[in-house]
């Protein structure tokens, strides 16, 4: 690491992302193709082994369930306001921001389109498109597009949307923090649907798009506008940009990062790239320097559009997958905090996929993040906000990390993001300095891993299972709390009993996956009888440590149910008719990696389309408990198994979505259910 740090430049990687931003980075399309090749021959100006991989992107290849969809491209988009011809003026314009655009949108005929505006609030209801005709007509909502598009474009007609919204992030966003910015908006086309194009504006245009509409109703008036998309679909590519390094044995670690997104896209992903390009080039100069040894597994560094391009190299070539020991994804990396409000995360992998991963790259951001000294000297501390959280998904290492796969990856990101996904993403809210550290922490990793033998393994033992137990007491100690705060209110007997099964079973799972993220480290090394005997006594150790942090919590318990004269009765438990059904469906996953659904969501009826709709709007906290529902389910595990695992994960329970969740996953031909003898 010392090394590394006196090669790492936040400014040469900064110079990177003013590079990649100049391109128009939309998966499947000239723009891509043009990022791709820049990082591949700047990669190969260090040194490097690089090459651009290629993939169909044509709208009927599948990689697994992923569908390459069909290449885009642009070259111009307008979008006017003439009438009233008093108000007449240019609402958007592609040679101004390729964010004005709705991403793939379908051409209009040439010469343009003229019609009628009817203006929408969200747009996502049956019942707001009651007694109005949007048939050939253009829309103008804050709502979902896809769902949008689906009522007014494929059941009622219309010909185009415009969308006003901007998604808030409180408290980094709120409403009206970003008057003028554009939102990132795009079509996901997967064939089949009717053709529409569509437009950006921002929230003060759409608010005064939106007040000129209402005053024209009252004289019984409307607005009209004129489109022009210049754009066209074709049987294409897409690509990826791979370098490597290569070690001594057929083994080897991979840093990714996604490098699409509208231009500039800076933070999103620019950053994460020019990190581990600039990882790559320290890394290659030192090895080639002598400076660090040729290590003994070799490293991989890949920039590829998102999830579609993780998808495409993994499923060009599954005998690779067993050959990659570890992973780690940088996805948003360089903010400057004082600007874009979010700390820097360690988003560790799901608990389905426990290793030691995480342990090494806490250890790393430990020595990272030491940068001021009290005046004696006696202690350094971060002068930056960062956290380590449990796995969330989102980017490519939730594709990585599911268990069929079965590559740890960690991610490094920067959330939340006050500019993230709209226009203001630009290269002057990007910290060199948060880049060289990010860079940093990710060339160590990659070479740690990649160079591992006993010496790394040891050492990792121990890093492990002290950052184990220091989470199992944590949580004991949490849900300890929670029993104590829930005896002063509601039933303090059925709250005392549940509390203590509850923090039982949890602290005996995470015990259960710290066992598992120790034995993980063997991946590391051939079999040795020293380490053999050192990792039994290590996790013997950990599992007195659990059952002393129980014993602990149930003491303090105990004492506090006395104080207060309780003496807890146990209530006998009703199974419900829901739990009882979920006990006996066993899913079995069809293809490797999760589902890509939004292909597959065009195979459900209408019906079933609106359903999941309305499942993930009334249950949008809990669509993290499907992606980790799906990772526990191994073919044998009933969907009531694995709900109790997610539960013990998350300490959220919602078996009413995952069965209707699954049950529409199997409509779709994703997964099958079979019922328990």
């Amino acid at each position: 690491m010392e090394r590394l740090e006196g090669e790492i430049s936040g400014e040469s990687a900064l110079n990177l992302v003013y590079d990649l931003s100049r391109y128009h980075r939309i998966q499947g399309s000239p723009g891509l193709r043009a990022a791709v090749t820049y990082a591949a021959e700047t990669l190969r100006g260090y040194g490097l082994e690089a090459e651009v991989r290629r993939y169909p992107a044509d709208g009927a290849t599948y990689c697994w369930s992923n569908l390459m969809f069909k290449e885009w491209s642009c070259r111009d988009a307008e979008l006017r306001l003439i009438e009233p011809r008093e108000e007449a003026q240019v609402l958007a314009r592609w040679s101004d921001s390729k964010f004005t655009l709705i991403q793939r949108s379908h051409p209009t005929p040439p010469g343009g389109s003229e019609a009628e505006l009817v203006v929408l609030e969200d747009g996502e209801e049956e019942s707001e498109y009651e007694g109005l005709d949007v048939e050939g007509k253009v829309v103008l909502t804050r709502g979902d597009i896809s769902r949008v598009y689906e009522l007014a474009v494929e059941r009622r007609g219309a010909i185009g949307i415009i969308f006003d919204g901007m998604r808030t992030f409180p408290p980094v966003r709120r409403e009206g923090d970003l008057e003028d910015a554009l939102q990132y908006t795009s079509f996901w086309w997967s064939g089949g649907e009717k053709p529409a194009f569509g437009f950006v504006l921002s929230p003060r245009k759409g608010r005064w798009l939106r007040l000129l509409a209402k005053e024209r109703m009252k004289k019984g008036e409307t607005l009209k506008i004129w489109a022009m998309v210049d754009s066209k679909f074709y049987d294409g590519a897409m690509e990826n940009a791979v370098a490597y390094i290569g070690g001594g044995i057929d083994e080897e670690v991979l840093l990714v990062a996604h490098i699409c997104h509208p231009q500039p896209s800076s933070n999103d992903n620019a950053s994460g790239c020019a990190a581990v390009m600039e990882a790559a080039r320290a890394l290659h100069r030192l090895i080639t320097r002598g400076e660090l040894p040729r290590p003994k597994r070799s490293m991989r560094f890949m920039l590829m559009p998102e999830m579609t391009g993780t998808y495409a190299w993994l499923a060009e070539d599954e005998g690779r997958i067993g050959r990659i020991v570890a992973a780690l994804n940088l996805d948003m990396v360089g903010e400057n905090q004082n600007l874009c409000g979010g700390p820097l995360i360690i988003e560790r992998p799901p608990m389905a996929m426990p290793s030691y991963t995480d342990a090494l790259l806490e250890a790393i951001l430990d020595m990272v993040k030491v940068e001021g000294r009290n005046l004696a000297g006696t202690a350094g501390y971060p002068l930056f906000k960062y956290a380590v959280t449990p796995f969330s998904g989102g980017s490519d290492h939730y594709i990585l990390s599911d268990p069929s796969i079965g590559i740890p990856c960690p991610m490094i990101i920067q959330w939340p993001d006050r500019f993230y996904h709209t226009s203001y993403d630009t290269p002057d809210k990007v910290d060199p300095e948060m880049l060289r550290k990010v860079a940093l922490m990710a060339a160590t990793y990659a070479y740690f891993i990649a160079n591992a033998g006993l010496e790394e393994a040891i050492w990792l033992l121990g890093e492990t299972v002290t950052r184990k137990k220091m989470e199992i007491a944590s949580k004991i100690r949490s849900q300890t709390n929670k029993i104590i705060d829930e005896l002063e209110k509601g039933d303090p007997e059925d709250a005392a009993l549940q509390g203590l099964k509850v923090l039982e079973d949890r602290a005996k799972f995470l015990l259960d996956r710290g066992v598992e993220a120790v034995k993980s480290i063997r991946r590391l090394l051939e079999e040795n009888p020293t380490y053999k005997a050192l990792e039994e006594k290590y996790i013997s150790d950990l599992e007195e440590f659990a059952e002393r942090e129980i014993y602990l919590a149930k003491l303090t318990i105990e004492e506090c149910l006395k104080q207060r004269g309780i003496k807890p009765t146990k209530k006998k438990e009703v199974l419900e008719e829901i739990e009882k059904d979920a006990a006996e469906k066993i899913p079995k996953r069809i293809y490797r990696g999760p589902p890509s659904t939004r292909t597959w969501i065009r195979m459900l009826s209408r019906e079933d389309r609106d359903a999941l709709w309305r499942l993930e709007k009334e249950h949008r906290e809990s669509r993290i408990l499907g992606t980790l529902a799906l990772y526990w389910t191994d073919g044998r595990r009933s969907l009531s198994e694995i709900a109790d695992l997610v539960e013990l994960e998350t300490g959220k329970r919602d078996i009413k979505y995952l069965l209707e969740y699954f049950g529409l996953l199997e409509k779709m031909g994703l997964i099958r259910i079979e019922r328990r003898p």
